[in-house]
């Protein structure tokens, strides 16, 4: 044993003996040569820099506060044993070259973002405490001897966030813009106003703010997302806004604004209500929102728009306004007279000519204002020329990418199936689908002059790449927001910086798992953590660590680990693997989610015949599907107080645990936001299992069932509620 323990210290001293300080990088740069010796950063170190980057200069001291007991003085004149930043000629935009030797460490670059960059990766090599917020109080830290040469692949290279649907604070968006800043991520794209919340204040309608900016009972914009019948909501008012644009500016990074036009405009519509069309014929878009389509025939609203985007654009430097332009419901424009006589006395082509003629006059609009428009891919699917500068973000699938780039236009690729990180990790996580699974390595697999690009003309369209993070899911569980984005934000970096040749998942995950994961914990992101692969030999549970590194912890009643759950060191003998459970931890309590073994059935239901009634309005179809354990069916309706769905069971069923559930299966939306589970035993009890807790519960019954029976206590949210089939458990 002692041999043992000697070995395996002798392995670790020598994995530390053999990493150097500027190994595990995220992005990879370009090259990295390596050099000999060492530079000892110690009491006495200077920063110099000129005026010029004075922002980089106290932007690096701050963080090198976090590591050393002493002071680090900044000034313009090198100096023997210092970190010099100076600008050099003949690099291109954002690269750098960062140079430690024996005597000094030197970052050179042609602009202040390639210092800024050139400073992300000094920062890499220094303890990941840097990130942190305890200062470390070292007296002394060598740095490996290297010349770093780096530049980005892509000049594009962003992080969409939806605050309409879940809303973020000012503090929280500082945040995502130093966790972007660490990997070298330069554009946010700020989601402000869509059907659900207007985030931004505009001074000329204060009742934008005042109204749209809230949703709930008696609200413009009803409830919406699980996220109560109370007042929800909030904006950024202009202070705000200037405050998040010059902390962004200090790092680097342009925030492009969007309000989404001429759809998803339900919170507009729901303060300005003659911006619709004038009909009454109903229809629901794609997201299950009604009348959320401006009236491309109403003169007023081009020029009440023209004043919110003179405001938005007096907000953001930035060289573009995004206006959105996806997923219109055609059916208010088709029914509208005076859409109709546009069409007409335009000579238009449908829908669609009304829809591009509504993109022209925004075109128009943010033109004249001096800025560049930009919308997702559906603006240019009619074959109408818009400035040339106009950026189209490419979401739809590859072939929308492609239509742009071969009609001409600058390109961010976007696509949903490789950059929607609101979409599931795993199946058994929670999220989106209908873009299917995006897990880690699909992200990382995305390569964009691959799928979008036949020629090098055509590689030239492609500005960069973009991760989306849509908030219909956000509101729970608690930061659910980073968990969707770390650490798939870390490859989505790697593929916007790195170079093609350079990118290889299997090392990029050994940089993830050996250094870049610690990082990311002292940055204080609640990041995902893969499970470990479970299975049954048919004697024991093997398990197998996502990384070298995981903790694993388990427990044996089918619940899931905690940070004081046993650690799991090997494989277990067992003759009930179905109730033992398994989680990674990292750190103070960070945690996969809890699984089991993957080749046995861990639960064993049984589906006893039952008939499924309603004293709300669902059909002969629907009923008859819920009465199986995979059954699915739709309300049609809003759900309303006192509705009551009975499951009925045949005869009386024994069973240790009944789940009931809602919402649709693949979205985890619509589900039943306010009602109690209540059931009846054979002996004639009537009991109350517990309110639904985000449109499920699960109880152990006291006896026999008869019947299950779900009351509703107030609305969904939605409009619809998707009823779920009954799991029980023998």
């Amino acid at each position: 044993m002692k041999r043992a323990i000697t070995l395996l210290t002798a392995i670790v001293l020598g994995y530390v003996l053999m990493a150097r300080t500027y190994d595990n990088l995220v992005p990879k740069p370009l090259e990295v040569v390596p050099g000999e010796g060492t530079f000892v950063m110690e009491k006495g170190m200077h920063l110099c820099a000129p005026e010029e980057l004075k922002s980089e200069s106290s932007y690096l001291v701050q963080h090198l506060e976090k590591v050393f007991a002493f002071d680090v003085p900044v000034s313009d004149v090198p100096v023997y044993n210092s970190i010099t930043m100076r600008m050099a000629d003949g690099m291109e935009r954002e690269a750098y070259r960062l140079e430690i030797n024996e005597n000094q460490v030197v970052i050179e670059a042609s602009d202040p973002a390639g210092i800024f960059y050139g400073v992300q990766t000094l920062l890499q090599m220094m303890p990941p405490a840097v990130y942190g917020q305890t200062c470390m109080e070292l007296t002394r830290y060598e740095l490996d001897a290297a010349v770093i040469t780096d530049a980005p692949r892509y000049g594009y290279r962003g992080t969409m966030l939806d605050v309409s649907r879940t809303f973020y604070d000012t503090e929280h968006v500082l945040r995502l813009l130093d966790w972007m800043a660490y990997h070298k991520l330069n554009r946010f794209h700020w989601h402000l106003a869509d059907d659900n919340g207007w985030r931004i204040e505009i001074r000329k309608y204060p009742q934008l703010t005042e109204k749209g900016a809230w949703r709930g009972d008696g609200e413009v914009t009803p409830a919406a997302y699980g996220q109560g019948h109370d007042r929800y909501g909030g904006y950024y008012t202009q202070k705000d806004i200037r405050r998040i644009v010059k902390y962004a500016a200090e790092r680097h990074i342009e925030i492009i604004p969007e309000i989404d036009l001429p759809g998803h405009s339900r919170s507009l519509i729901g303060v300005f209500p003659e911006m619709a069309c004038d009909t009454d014929v109903e229809y629901t878009s794609v997201n299950g929102e009604t009348d959320n389509v401006l009236c491309v025939a109403n003169e007023e609203n081009y020029r009440i728009l023209g004043n919110i985007f003179k405001e938005i654009a007096s907000l953001f430097p930035s060289e573009y306004i995004h206006i959105g332009g996806d997923e219109v419901d055609h059916t208010a424009w088709n029914n509208c007279p005076h859409c109709q006589a546009l069409v007409k006395e335009n000579n238009l082509e449908g829908p669609g000519g009304l829809h591009s003629w509504f993109v022209y006059r925004l075109d128009g609009i943010i033109s004249r204002l001096g800025k560049k428009m930009a919308g997702w891919d559906e603006i240019i699917i009619p074959d109408v020329k818009f400035d040339p500068a106009t950026m189209v973000y490419a979401w739809r699938s590859v072939e929308s990418g492609r239509m742009s780039v071969e009609k001409g236009y600058r390109t961010v690729v976007q696509i949903g199936e490789y950059c929607y990180l609101d979409m599931k990790q795993s199946e058994a996580e929670r999220g989106h689908r209908w873009a299917g699974v995006v897990p880690l390595s699909k992200i990382y697999s995305l390569e964009p002059d691959g799928i979008l690009a036949e020629s090098a003309a055509d590689s030239g369209l492609i500005a960069g790449v973009q991760a989306g993070l849509w908030g219909e899911l956000l509101a729970w569980p608690p930061r659910f927001m980073e968990y969707q984005l770390f650490p798939r934000l870390c490859a989505l970096s790697e593929v916007g910086w790195s170079s093609r040749d350079a990118r290889d998942y299997g090392d990029f995950e050994q940089r993830l798992y050996e250094k870049h994961f610690s990082r990311l914990y002292n940055m204080g992101i609640n990041f995902r953590l893969a499970p470990p692969d479970v299975t049954f030999d048919g004697q024991a549970l093997q398990v197998r660590p996502p990384h070298p590194s995981a903790v694993i912890r388990y427990t044996m009643d089918g619940s899931a680990p905690v940070a004081s759950s046993p650690v799991c060191r090997g494989d277990i003998v067992t003759d009930r693997p179905e109730k033992f459970r398994f989680a990674a931890f990292f750190g103070d309590g960070l945690s996969s989610i809890a699984v089991g073994a993957s080749n046995i059935e861990l639960y064993h239901y049984i589906d006893p015949e039952m008939t499924v009634e309603s004293n709300f309005p669902l059909s002969a179809k629907n009923l008859e599907s819920l009465a199986g354990r995979d059954g699915v069916g739709y309300s049609g309706r809003v759900l309303q107080e006192g509705d009551v769905l009975t499951y009925a069971m045949a005869s009386p069923v024994e069973c240790s645990r009944i789940t009931v559930s809602s919402g649709d299966p693949y979205s985890g939306l619509f589900y039943i936001t306010d009602a109690y589970v209540e059931y009846t035993t054979s002996d004639g009890r009537t009991v109350n299992a517990g309110e639904l807790y985000h449109g499920s519960l699960s109880f152990v019954p006291s006896g026999a069932v008869t019947q299950v029976r779900v009351v509703m206590t107030d609305s969904n949210d939605g409009y619809t509620a998707v009823l779920r089939g009954l799991e029980i458990e023998e």
